[in-house]
């Protein structure tokens, strides 16, 4: 075995760095790109990449170009020239919709069209595997690995890297213990392992579920506000207890949190959309503003997490509220 890592311990890397401010190097048979998330970048590594003679774009979501009325030529995202003068503020301001309001003057927005965009879409992809904003600083590279190497920068396969980001990492349950809860004293909580270096998974047992029927089981969204602290802006916590106590009085059931909804729902993000809806956007374009999307993988991760329970295919819990209906439609 090669005692260096292979594409998942290099997205791992990756995803580390770039959380941290350090650019990555995407590399392809028909190009190279230096990669620098927008939400951690340092005004000091943004001038260090104009030193070098690299000429940065802005990759942002066709969402977030949508909301900033720039035009998306590459489909599903933008490329967008920084005008002569840009500082890190100003990509700041076109990457993160948080001060939209009090930074409204920020166009008219120039929109690359020319060459391709593979790498760029692909350093969306890396960001919002590392939990930020999908927004990103991409200069194309003459010499990456000689540039790489010389700056001490990790190199990605871009299209390694592309094939292991849309296949669903193989969980490994590293641990289950009995944890009695409010709801139901007989309950295991199992924690999983994605075997390319991300955040664990939980699952939370209560009772014994019949393996061969249909198991009740709720996809839950973690959120921060609503679980814990009992925000009023939103139905996450009385949901979650809503899901448990029916499990409870059933006797049975599956509650999943699949770390990848983090994505779009981590504690920050959250915070961001009721920044958003304090701005008068309504709860779903605060959604879109932020430029994220729901993962489809969080119904990939739920389907191995239940085959590592060894169940059987589930019912969806869906809650009603007071003001509408909530929850997951799905069987697996």
């Amino acid at each position: 075995m090669n005692l260096g890592p292979d594409i998942n311990e290099t997205l791992a890397r990756a995803r580390a760095d770039l959380r941290i401010g350090v650019p990555v190097v995407l590399l392809s048979a028909d190009g190279a790109a230096l990669v620098m998330a927008a939400e951690t970048a340092e005004s000091a590594r943004l001038e260090a990449m104009r030193a070098r003679g690299l000429t940065p774009v802005l990759a942002i979501t066709a969402r977030r170009a949508e909301t900033l009325k720039a035009r998306c030529y590459d489909g599903d995202m933008a490329r967008i020239v920084l005008p002569d003068g840009a500082d890190l503020r100003w990509v700041l301001a076109v990457a993160d919709p948080k001060d939209d309001l009090a930074n409204p003057m920020k166009g008219p927005l120039q929109s690359a069209r020319e060459g391709g965009a593979q790498l760029h879409r692909l350093s969306l992809m890396l960001c919002k595997a590392a939990r930020l904003l999908p927004a990103a600083l991409v200069a194309d590279l003459a010499d990456a690995e000689a540039f790489a190497a010389a700056e001490r920068l990790t190199v990605v396969d871009a299209v390694a890297a592309a094939q292991a980001m849309d296949a669903s990492a193989a969980l490994q349950e590293i641990v289950a213990a009995r944890v009695p809860i409010e709801v139901a004293e007989n309950t295991r909580l199992h924690v999983f392992r994605p075997e390319d270096g991300s955040e664990e998974h939980y699952a939370i047992e209560i009772g014994r579920p019949d393996r061969a029927l249909p198991v009740l089981t709720r996809l839950h969204s973690a959120c921060f506000t609503g679980d814990l602290m009992g925000s009023l802006k939103c139905d996450c916590g009385p949901q979650l207890r809503g899901a448990l106590a029916q499990m409870g009085a059933e006797g049975a059931g599956i509650l999943t949190n699949p770390t990848p909804l983090l994505v779009e729902i981590k504690q920050n993000t959250c915070a961001l959309r009721w920044v958003l809806r304090a701005q008068v956007f309504c709860f779903i374009s605060s959604k879109r503003g932020v430029g994220l999307v729901l993962p489809t993988k969080c119904a990939l991760i739920v389907c191995r997490t239940k085959a590592l329970i060894r169940l059987r295919p589930i019912t969806a819990l869906v809650l009603k509220t007071t003001s509408a209906t909530f929850g997951w439609a799905v069987l697996f």
